[in-house]
């Protein structure tokens, strides 16, 4: 019983919140239509629906900048966890090896016998370059 009453007064909270947040982003948009109506002299209707996709835009672009701030950040985490593991350690046979010239994204994702490949054969690794332009980067200078 606690349970159940706990869960319906959870699902109000939510449609409240959602109600109250719908309400506010609604009279956002017709302020900002508003502005747009004195200065543009459009219809109220139209000039609301410009403001409603101006923000929709806005925060589109806000939604990608924090993805991507993000993903720097967690990239730079891992980074920074795979110096402390990898500092004084040798390779062990379950670890792929990490070859420093070759961008992570380039890193082979199973073990690949590179001893007999020639600079011009293609890439063992399976991306289609030669050996030269993908891992051999750092063996060809």
């Amino acid at each position: 019983m606690k349970i159940t009453g706990t869960l319906i007064v959870t699902a109000l909270v939510i449609a409240v919140l959602l109600a109250i947040g719908g309400g506010l982003l609604a009279l956002l948009a017709f302020g900002v239509g508003w502005v747009i109506n004195l200065v543009m002299h459009l219809e109220p209707f139209q000039a609301t629906v410009i403001g409603l996709a101006g923000m929709f835009i806005f925060g589109t672009l806000i939604k990608h900048i924090w993805d991507s701030v993000m993903a720097t950040a967690r990239n730079m985490d891992e980074f920074e966890e795979y110096d402390e593991d990898n500092e004084d350690e040798e390779n062990d046979e379950d670890e792929l090896p990490f070859y420093p010239g070759v961008p992570r994204w380039r890193q082979p994702l199973k073990s690949v016998d590179f001893s007999d490949t020639k600079p011009d054969d293609r890439c063992p690794c399976g991306s289609g370059r030669k050996y030269k332009n993908c891992h051999g980067v750092k063996q060809a200078k």
